[in-house]
């Protein structure tokens, strides 16, 4: 096993020490400000085998995403097709495809955005502001259109409750009976895509 190098950080507040791989593959070790070196080592070395096996399978999702690219959950040849290339096809598609869901969904909920934005984001699909704008992340283009859905009828639904209350879940279900589904969906392909 080699060495794990990794990046230190130390707060007065923190009673436990945590160790987390980065989607770089980077380990990222937080812990109290008066943890002893040799303690972290040592659960450095209690975990190795859990982060090595986890940034393997980071670096293999990452060699992938340098072959494949996906669009509507279906897998498909790079080509000569670089990063911003992609992100700008991902761009020009999310707004051709999204916009007529929004209006489709939004008729049949009577819940209006006041504006509909894209951007490139790391964790979220999607938002809906304290103003009724939702905004969908440009990378929903990786996922199959049941998951694109979801996404478009839960933003929409945060039009009428801001928060994720029951009243929030049934009017999602009133629309999507099967939302769970389609809900775990994102939370299945969130890594590998």
């Amino acid at each position: 096993m080699s060495e794990i190098t990794y990046t230190l950080d130390r707060s007065a507040k923190r009673k436990h020490t945590y160790i987390t791989v980065t989607k770089e593959g980077e380990v990222l070790v937080r812990t109290s400000l008066f943890t002893p070196r040799k303690r972290i080592e040592a659960f450095i070395a209690s975990k190795s085998a859990w982060i090595e096996q986890t940034r393997a399978k980071i670096l293999d999702v990452q060699q992938r995403r340098t072959q494949y690219y996906y669009f509507l959950g279906e897998k498909k040849e790079r080509c000569d097709l670089d990063e911003k290339a992609l992100e700008a096809y991902y761009r020009k598609k999310a707004k051709e495809i999204i916009p007529p869901l929004v209006e489709q969904y939004a008729e049949q909920m009577q819940l209006f955005p006041t504006k509909v934005s894209f951007r490139k984001n790391k964790s979220r699909w999607g938002s809906c502001s304290a103003r009724d704008r939702l905004t969908f992340n440009i990378f929903l283009m990786r996922t199959p259109i049941e998951f694109i859905e979801y996404v478009v009828v839960h933003e929409l639904a945060h039009i009428m409750h801001k928060n994720h209350s029951q009243d929030f879940w049934k009017l999602v279900e009133s629309y999507l009976p099967d939302y769970k589904t389609r809900r775990k969906i994102g939370k299945e392909i969130a890594y590998t895509l």
